[in-house]
């Protein structure tokens, strides 16, 4: 009896565990920052070899940190832990005029919606 429950469900034991795999992959790649990586040190390279003028470099830096920050951010949100944008730093202050200083010791506290 438990041979032909395990043959019946054998092509459903298998649809799983290609399912698995895909999900587990596409994950990978997901998170993966490396092909960004790779492409800031090639627009370093195209700008030492002259390629790209500063003013470029600086755009397409700036896209490719912003690639990288939101990678970071989707690995955050999959271990559980807040994103970068949602915590403060560990200290923060303000300078008014006169002598109002406002210094904020507190860590890893969640910004409050506006």
């Amino acid at each position: 009896m438990f041979l032909i429950d395990d043959l019946l469900l054998l092509p459903i034991d298998g649809m799983k565990f290609v399912f698995r795999t895909l999900a587990k992959v596409a994950e990978e790649q997901y998170t993966d920052d490396a092909p960004v990586k790779e492409r800031l040190l090639e627009l370093q390279l195209r700008l030492e070899a002259g390629e790209v003028t500063e003013k470029q470099y600086v755009a397409e830096e700036a896209a490719i940190l912003r690639e990288l920050r939101e990678i970071e951010n989707r690995k955050r949100e999959m271990a559980g832990v807040p994103r970068e944008d949602d915590v403060r730093a560990p200290f923060t202050a303000k300078v008014g005029e006169g002598s109002g200083v406002s210094l904020n010791l507190g860590y890893g506290e969640p910004r409050k919606e506006k």
